[in-house]
């Protein structure tokens, strides 16, 4: 597993990626993504420690480290599930939130 260093603070937080996920992809795969992301934190990720991100480019998967996130940027941990979506061209990400 190859590991590599997200300044999270060099980066801008904004409210658009999911819906640019969704242009980019489709509803149905974007949908998807999401859901796999999620798979890949419940196999080899650890509640609270590591969150799921989708490379909003690439659809790519990867786990980050929370504490990375909260050191960071101004992220308040929600109970329930959270994907950050990445988009390291524009330099922006998104925290998708779990809704029921």
């Amino acid at each position: 597993m190859k590991n590599i260093l997200i300044e999270l603070s060099d980066f801008s937080s904004v409210n658009n990626l999911w819906s640019e996920l969704i242009e980019n992809f489709g509803f149905d795969k974007a949908k998807k993504l999401i859901a796999q992301a999620n798979d890949l934190q419940k196999m080899n990720g650890v509640d609270d420690i590591t969150m799921p991100i989708v490379f909003i480019g690439t659809g790519g998967l990867a786990l980050i480290a929370i504490n990375l996130v909260e050191k960071n940027i101004d992220f308040e941990q929600k109970k329930g599930k959270e994907v950050l979506i990445f988009n390291p061209k524009k330099k922006t990400f998104q925290i998708l939130y779990e809704t029921k």
